[in-house]
């Protein structure tokens, strides 16, 4: 239960530092690099997330589903 937790705030996480790019992006001047600095925090959320994804399903932390519906 943790772990999907974890997964949860990290998926938010990489939303709002989207969202933080966009505004950044309509707002500031051509100067600035804060959308940079935002969509390179969401590239490491989402590289991060896929490796911890990764080990939990190594480590038995999350269980694919077993029921097919056939």
């Amino acid at each position: 239960m943790f772990a999907k937790i974890i997964v949860v705030l990290v998926l938010i996480a990489i939303v709002a530092s989207l969202a933080s790019g966009l505004y950044f992006m309509m707002k500031d001047n051509d100067d600035s690099d804060r959308m940079v600095k935002a969509l390179t925090w969401r590239i490491a959320l989402s590289v991060s997330l896929f490796i911890f994804l990764m080990a939990g399903y190594y480590f038995g932390w999350f269980q694919p589903n077993s029921r097919l519906p056939y």
